[in-house]
């Protein structure tokens, strides 16, 4: 009988285990919807990345095309890009998330395009997620 309850309670606590990842999972960058409040997947984006970008219009509408900085020491993995084409009074009138090419290495730049946006009065462009490339040669979501 002791064995059963041993084995019953590995199973449930393997249970909870796997809900609490499933949960957790579901608020990765992956399953987040930007919206005119919700502009990233990492809160402080700011303080690893800068953007320099440019509007060109284009025949299939407007394309942002520019260089994320990474002004941190460790090189930056799935690195995804947000812009947003904004109405005169700041609301989300499309919206695309793009990956940027490649690795973004440690104290440099890489360049990145958002093609078929809406025209708009306006945009605003963000780092939407990004991985930290580990130097065991894996990375660290953040």
């Amino acid at each position: 009988m002791y064995v059963a309850q041993r084995s019953f309670a590995r199973a449930v606590r393997f249970a909870v285990l796997a809900v609490m990842v499933v949960g957790f999972a579901g608020g990765s960058a992956d399953g987040m919807t930007p919206s005119a409040s919700v502009t990233t997947a990492i809160q402080g984006w700011e303080s690893y990345f800068k953007l320099d970008w440019t509007v060109q219009p284009k025949s299939n509408g407007n394309e942002i095309d520019g260089y994320v900085h990474n002004t941190y020491g460790s090189p930056a993995a799935n690195v995804q890009i947000l812009a947003q084409a904004l109405d005169d009074k700041g609301n989300v009138v499309g919206q695309k998330v793009e990956w940027v090419p490649g690795i973004v290495p440690a104290l440099n730049r890489s360049y990145f395009k958002v093609a078929a946006l809406p025209a708009a009065p306006q945009y605003r462009v963000s780092v939407w997620a990004f991985d930290w490339v580990q130097s065991g040669g894996g990375s660290d979501r953040r």
